[in-house]
């Protein structure tokens, strides 16, 4: 087979997309405040973070972020700090008095760049792909096709759990419409994204 133990990268790549990180609860406050259409787009934005997070991990980066500790925690930090302001920010978001709903008021340029920060400002996620998809490359056939089945198998199956999540998060749109829940909402989402933050600056390095 051209990738070592690609049903075990598939196992691994399920189980840690699953996983609740500052991606997937961004995709999911997007679902309930914008609707399914932006936060597809928000999922695109994610991607493209993915994707560039992927093209440092092939030129090494993740290593050299892996063993530089200052440069792993500015990332982390400027990361997590990003991630505290949204959360604020969310919370801080007048209730919808007018009935307007989110997705009519949220510009589609603001959800796909939030959406790639959040996806870019986490140094795991370079360290994930610079550590992971080495272990699943056979180095005496072709590289860049590997890696680039790797690329699209993770894409893909992290695709799906966004969509997971957003449609999770779109369940409650109905709910949405009493200014009452949309405050709580609002704020439930803002401090899941303010939690998250704290958690990244608390993880990995010291």
């Amino acid at each position: 087979m051209l990738i070592t133990n690609f049903s075990l990268f598939l196992s691994i790549t399920f189980i840690v997309s699953a996983s609740p990180g500052p991606v997937m609860l961004s995709c999911m406050a997007n679902g309930g405040r914008f609707g399914m259409r932006k936060a597809f787009l928000g999922m695109i934005g994610a991607c493209g973070g993915n994707l560039l997070l992927v093209g440092f991990s092939a030129l090494g980066l993740g290593l050299i972020l892996s063993q530089n500790d200052t440069l792993f925690n500015g990332v982390k930090w400027v990361g997590a700090a990003y991630l505290a302001y949204l959360g604020v920010q969310i919370i801080r978001k007048p209730v919808d008095t007018d009935q307007l709903t989110a997705s009519e008021i949220a510009s589609t340029k603001s959800v796909l760049l939030n959406s790639f920060l959040i996806a870019i400002s986490n140094p795991k996620g370079l360290i994930y792909f610079g550590a992971l998809f080495p272990q699943f490359i056979s180095y005496d056939k072709p590289i860049g096709i590997q890696f680039l089945i790797l690329t699209i198998t993770f894409l893909t199956i992290d695709l799906l759990w966004m969509f997971a999540y957003a449609i999770a998060g779109n369940k409650i749109t109905r709910w949405l419409k009493s200014p009452r829940h949309q405050m709580w909402f609002n704020t439930a989402s803002g401090f899941v994204l303010i939690i998250a933050a704290i958690f990244m600056a608390l993880s990995g390095k010291a």
